[in-house]
C-alpha cells in the first residue's frame, strides 16, 4: 500500500513539474512571425587577391567602403572577410 502511495505521489509531482515547465517553453514561430524576421544580404571580399605589399591598406579601404554602404562584418580569415546587411 505504501509503495502505491509513493508511486502516486511521484506521478503527481511529475505531472505538476511537467505542466509548470510547459509554460517556460519557447512558442513555435508562426508564418506571420517568419515574415517579420529580417532577410540578410551577404558578401565576401577576397583579401588574398590584394598585393602583399599593400594588402592591409587595400583590405582596410575595401572594408571601409563596405561599411559606408551599411555592411557589417560577420567573420573572416586570412583569405576573405564576410559582411552582412539587411535586405532593402
Amino acid at each position: 500500500m505504501t509503495k502505491r502511495v509513493g508511486i502516486a505521489a511521484v506521478f503527481l509531482v511529475g505531472c505538476a513539474v511537467g505542466g509548470g515547465a510547459s509554460q517556460l517553453v519557447v512558442p513555435k514561430a508562426s508564418a506571420q512571425q517568419a515574415t517579420a524576421l529580417p532577410a540578410w544580404e551577404m558578401t565576401c571580399v577576397d583579401i588574398s587577391a590584394f598585393s602583399p605589399g599593400g594588402m592591409a591598406e587595400n583590405a582596410t579601404v575595401a572594408g571601409m567602403r563596405l561599411g559606408a554602404q551599411r555592411w557589417e562584418p560577420v567573420g573572416g580569415n586570412d583569405a576573405a572577410w564576410c559582411f552582412k546587411r539587411p535586405k532593402m
